[in-house]
């Protein structure tokens, strides 16, 4: 199927195999991080962070008290994400497509 996508397409990616490999399972975070729904919210989620960040006293010093990252994506079995298919995003999809069903929207 991934040989019929054209770059430049708009794909469905949805996970349908639990990643056997850590480098795998990245790969597909990675992958679904590119949608428009999840940069929104990782934007949404960087504001809230720099809005949220603080300075306490300790020992006569300012330490930063940061905010940790909220990841929006996981890369468990049944989420799914529609993006553009680009040509790095077609690489990755063949390297880890026995995990994901890749459909053209």
């Amino acid at each position: 199927m991934l040989n019929d996508i054209a770059p430049g397409s708009t794909v469905n990616v949805k996970v349908v195999k639990k990643p056997t490999t850590a480098a795998a399972a990245k790969t597909i975070v990675r992958i679904l991080s590119k949608s428009v729904r999840v940069k929104a919210e990782n934007e949404r989620l960087r504001k809230s962070r720099k809005t949220h960040f603080r300075q306490a006293g300790r020992g006569g010093r300012l330490w930063n008290i940061n905010v940790v990252k909220q990841h929006p994506v996981k890369g468990i079995e049944g989420e799914s994400e529609t993006l553009t298919a680009t040509l790095d995003v077609l690489t990755d999809l063949r390297s880890v497509s026995r995990f994901v069903d890749v459909t053209k929207a």
